[in-house]
């Protein structure tokens, strides 16, 4: 019977590719991982979503990862920023929602559950963006709060319209992912916003 492999061995076969150690790697600290999130967020789906992001931050590395500390430091070390992240992504929506109820008291009951859904899509979209490529969230904003044309974003970026397209279709396809859990008339409200 094969000994058991060792974390540094495991990392070697990964930057390889090897697929099987990446497995065996993903197994031994599945667990401790997710714990170690939960504890902290109090969330079973968001632990487990920034694990995913934990493993999927290794696997990109894994050609050029230097570990100076145990693989199992390292792992933490990199889940607690993705802690990190998760808590400010909450703290702006708070920050949003209490925006949003400073702006309400004068407001018809109409009005003010307009005034949230927009408030509330614009907070959810400025979150959205901030996973594009700088260049790609350019032109999305553009096109969505000013409402230029492709011809007027290719003249004001200095691009050309096959780019300004091919940087809202990437926007889209963010998007897409990035609601996937929201309600489809949500998801065909955005779809609208970038034709």
């Amino acid at each position: 019977m094969k000994p058991p492999w060792t974390d540094i061995h495991l990392l070697e076969q990964i930057a390889e590719d090897n697929h099987a150690a990446f497995k065996i790697l993903y197994e031994r600290y599945w667990q401790e991982l997710l714990d170690a999130a939960y504890k902290r967020l109090k969330d079973p789906q968001i632990a487990e979503d920034i694990v995913q992001e934990v493993y999927a931050h290794l696997y990109k590395a894994r050609k050029t990862l230097v570990i100076s500390t145990s693989l199992s430091g390292y792992l933490h070390t990199v889940l607690k920023y993705k802690v990190l992240d998760e808590v400010r992504r909450q703290l702006v929506r708070e920050r949003y929602r209490e925006e949003w109820f400073r702006d309400l008291p004068n407001l018809s009951t109409s009005e003010t559950s307009q005034l949230l859904e927009e408030k509330e899509m614009q907070a959810l979209l400025e979150e959205a963006g901030s996973h594009m490529p700088p260049k790609c969230r350019e032109v999305f904003f553009l096109r969505q709060r000013e409402q230029l044309s492709y011809k007027e974003i290719a003249q004001r970026l200095n691009l050309s319209e096959k780019t300004v397209e091919g940087h809202l279709h990437r926007a889209r396809v963010i998007l897409k992912h990035y609601f996937k859990n929201y309600p489809i008339n949500f998801i065909l409200l955005i779809a609208c916003i970038l034709q």
